[in-house]
């Protein structure tokens, strides 16, 4: 059985791709991961994973898909589709600024991260009015 998760590499060598680099920051790893996604995602070879050369795209592309057909990621019990789709939030929430981003969720996450912060301004406005209209009651 395949290995799937999040041990990506720079592009280096196949060999090294199963190695992480346990000094490395916690902050540059997460950066990696989301340079390959955004890779894998954009790579002309999306058709055949084989085709392009850098290990890491062939591997988020599989991740990918695997999350694609995963069952088991609506409730959470999946690991890896737990973690892409929270490379996904991460990327869209810190990075993506495009109106049609090819990252899987990107679009939705977006719609839900601009409903919460709607809500949060409704609730802030609502708690402001709350507090003139008691100064003014006073």
């Amino acid at each position: 059985m395949e290995k799937l998760g999040f041990a990506l590499d720079n592009g280096s060598s196949p060999a090294d791709a199963e190695q992480t680099n346990p000094q490395e920051p916690r902050e540059l790893r997460i950066q990696r991961w989301i340079q390959s996604l955004v890779h894998a995602c954009q790579c002309r070879d999306a058709n055949n994973c084989r085709q392009c050369r850098l290990p890491s795209c062939q591997k988020m592309k599989r991740v990918m898909m695997h999350t694609k057909n995963c069952r088991r990621k609506t409730n959470g019990r999946c690991l890896i589709s737990k973690q892409l789709i929270a490379l996904c939030y991460y990327h869209t929430a810190k990075h993506c600024q495009k109106t049609k981003c090819l990252v899987p969720f990107c679009s939705n996450i977006k719609h839900k991260i601009k409903q919460l912060q709607l809500q949060q301004r409704l609730q802030q406005l609502t708690i402001n009015d709350d507090s003139a209209s008691t100064l003014d009651v006073e």
